[in-house]
């Protein structure tokens, strides 16, 4: 059976928007969900790149059939660049993990681990269903140990030894609470906003959603330039 990675990262998504949504109980919470996969911040970074409010997840989802030379060497110079620094290597293991699945007929084995330990052998450390959980928790309750110029500077590092370190990809922060969804954009993903308590302040105090209904009259006028062309 193949089980291809985007058919995990969608379920995988669903099941921790569904327990977060389960866990806030009508809460505001925001979040920033990247999925990179198949981007040009693919290369440099990974598959998805997860933060909320005191929470930052870089994650690569691999399937056990696929080729896994190239990941074994990016894990390889990521732990050359880290070398023996304890620091970097705890921000890795608390932040960064690999995802692989080894699908059967009646089941799928999971080696979830520490990108730093994903070729190391050891047992997986959860199933999908645990690491949502984690997750989830950790979201619940944060507990920020690591400044956010740390966190930053740990991407950094990865976008440079797995790639050219030039990210420069946008994204949305979304907020889930009782007046539903909204949506913000932010230039840069790698400045990790929601880690700074007066921007997440701000945010939740000031700003309306940036989605909008096309205006009624912008889409007469296309759809006459649009009769126009086809004449």
């Amino acid at each position: 059976m193949k089980l291809y990675e985007n058919v995990v990262i969608g379920n995988f998504l669903y099941g921790l928007g569904h327990s977060i949504g389960n866990a806030i109980k009508g809460k505001q919470q925001l979040s920033v969900i990247n999925l990179l996969q198949q981007t040009p911040a693919d290369k440099e970074l990974g598959d998805m790149l997860l933060e909320f409010p005191g929470v930052v997840r870089l994650i690569e989802f691999k399937n056990r059939t696929s080729s896994l030379s190239k990941e074994k060497d990016r894990c390889e110079q990521l732990s050359i660049q880290i070398g023996d620094n304890d620091e970097l290597q705890k921000i890795s293991r608390d932040i960064h993990w690999y995802v692989e699945t080894e699908p059967f007929k009646e089941l799928c084995l999971n080696n979830i681990n520490p990108y730093l330990d994903a070729f190391s052998g050891n047992e997986s450390k959860h199933t999908i269903e645990s690491f949502i959980e984690s997750i989830t928790k950790s979201v619940i309750d944060p507990e920020i140990k690591i400044s956010s110029s740390k966190l930053e500077a740990y991407l950094a590092l990865v976008s440079t030894c797995q790639g050219e370190g030039e990210v420069g990809t946008g994204g949305l922060i979304v907020s889930v609470g009782e007046e539903g969804l909204r949506y913000l954009q932010f230039a840069d993903i790698m400045q990790l906003r929601l880690q700074h308590k007066d921007y997440v302040l701000q945010v939740k105090n000031e700003y309306d959603s940036i989605m909008r209904r096309r205006p009624e009259k912008e889409k007469k006028l296309d759809r006459g330039h649009s009769m126009g062309m086809s004449r």
